[in-house]
């Protein structure tokens, strides 16, 4: 055996003992940095609550009328604006369904029943009848919804559901400039 192969084999042992001794002696790592606290849902009071329901069945209402207009309108400006209603308060309603997700709030999918009726009513009717039956319930509603919205954002204390009812109440306003 060379005498290179030889200290090579006699020197291998001790350094991986030293190897070993070196690992057992280092500081343990450092502690890891605290967590972020978590934020916790900004509370619905109970005006909050019934706000929320009264938007989510206006939003569902319109949603269904706005997709008869698309197809029972005879004038296209409506037709236009059912495709666009339907489009935003979808959107609307996706941002509505995120801001209650954490609270123990159920939001309907369907019309009331009798919004239901409405929407039955306004599936029948085609062409100018249609046309004039359909701007005359955006005007009954939106003028209906406008004090509750106001309201809500007077009064609410939880800013996300206050830029939402002021994100509607702008929406509204534009489909109401639309008609005119």
């Amino acid at each position: 055996m060379s005498l290179l192969s030889r200290h090579t084999s006699l020197a291998q042992p001790a350094l991986v003992a030293s190897l070993l001794a070196l690992g057992a002696c280092t500081a343990g790592h450092p502690p890891a940095p605290p967590l972020p606290a978590l934020q916790k849902a900004p509370d619905l009071t109970t005006a909050d609550a019934a706000f929320v329901q009264k938007l989510n069945d206006m939003n569902v209402t319109q949603i269904a009328l706005a997709k008869a207009a698309r197809t029972h309108a005879a004038r296209s400006d409506i037709a236009t604006l059912g495709a666009t209603i339907e489009k935003d308060l979808t959107g609307n309603q996706d941002k509505l369904a995120k801001l209650v997700a954490p609270h123990a709030i159920t939001l309907a999918a369907k019309p009331s029943p009798e919004d239901q009726k409405i929407v039955d009513r306004m599936q029948h009717l085609h062409g100018p009848a249609f046309d004039r039956s359909y701007i005359r319930y955006l005007s009954r509603n939106q003028a209906g919804m406008r004090p509750v919205i106001e309201t809500e954002i007077a009064t609410s204390k939880n800013t996300d559901l206050a830029k939402l009812a002021t994100d509607t109440k702008t929406m509204l306003a534009a489909y109401t400039a639309q008609l005119k």
